[in-house]
């Protein structure tokens, strides 16, 4: 009876131990959760801040890419303005310097005209014609005479003077047979000339530069006749082939001399042209 109250005592006292040690376990185990839930809530937090921070790094490296983009595209624009201006410029430049060789160009006419003598002048409505010396004014003077003689008046384009001139011009290729000036209007024919027909060619520019190149439809209708005949090869030179404003000078001077047949629509257009003149 004694051994079997010894055991019961303990039993009693092993399930005593084995229940505080089950209850200590579960009270450390819910301690140790409790922890790590805290470990990763604080994790998650500071996560949740690195994240936040990136996202407002991103945000600012968005902006400056943006602005860096703004920036670049405001030096593009500026540079590209600076660009323009520099060719503008350039523009002005050269329209300054041509300018100042036309004016010296007028001074040595008049020079010329204040020389008792030196100089031949004639009148062709309200252009003077001008001739160098005596043996220009017999090589040239008749080309000029067929001219005058020609029904149409050219005062509505204002000429202001005709020069034949004792010079030869010699450019890489050959030699130049007449010029004319874009902002005065006055024609220069040289000795190398041979044919009327280098006068209204020169005349045919002046017209050119003061009734199409104003305007765009007139511009526009030429250019479609131009294209249309040189696709057709029945431009009547080669050197009308060079450009449409070369192009315009050559027909007009081959329509007005007739030194070969043209096509009826070329004809046609600059017998247009000649009535706007009368």
């Amino acid at each position: 009876m004694e051994w079997k109250g010894v055991t019961a005592v303990t039993a009693i006292v092993v399930l005593i131990l084995t229940a505080s040690f089950l209850a200590y376990d579960d009270t450390q185990q819910r301690q140790n959760v409790h922890g790590r839930n805290i470990f990763i809530n604080e994790t998650l937090s500071q996560l949740e801040a690195e994240t936040m921070r990136a996202d407002a790094l991103n945000a600012t490296v968005s902006a400056r890419d943006s602005l860096i983009m703004e920036l670049e595209g405001d030096i593009s624009s500026k540079q590209k303005k600076i660009s323009q201006q520099q060719i503008k410029i350039r523009e002005i430049e050269d329209v300054a310097q041509q300018q100042e060789e036309e004016i010296q160009h007028l001074r040595e006419v008049q020079a010329s005209l204040q020389e008792e003598g030196k100089i031949i002048v004639d009148q062709w409505d309200a252009t003077l014609v001008l001739y160098d010396n005596v043996d220009i004014y017999e090589k040239q003077s008749p080309f000029m005479e067929i001219v005058k003689d020609n029904p149409i008046s050219y005062n509505k384009i204002g000429i202001p003077f005709i020069y034949f001139r004792d010079e030869t011009r010699s450019v890489e290729n050959g030699v130049i047979l007449g010029s004319y000036s874009t902002l005065y209007n006055y024609i220069y024919i040289y000795k190398d000339n041979t044919e009327i027909r280098t006068i209204y060619h020169e005349i045919a520019h002046i017209i050119y530069q003061k009734m199409f190149a104003p305007s765009p439809s007139n511009i526009q209708s030429w250019k479609g006749l131009y294209n249309d005949l040189k696709d057709a090869s029945l431009l009547s030179t080669e050197y009308s082939k060079t450009n449409e404003i070369e192009g315009f000078a050559e027909e007009y001077s081959v329509y007005k001399t007739q030194v070969k047949d043209q096509p009826q629509a070329v004809k046609d257009f600059f017998r247009q042209v000649d009535d706007i003149m009368d």
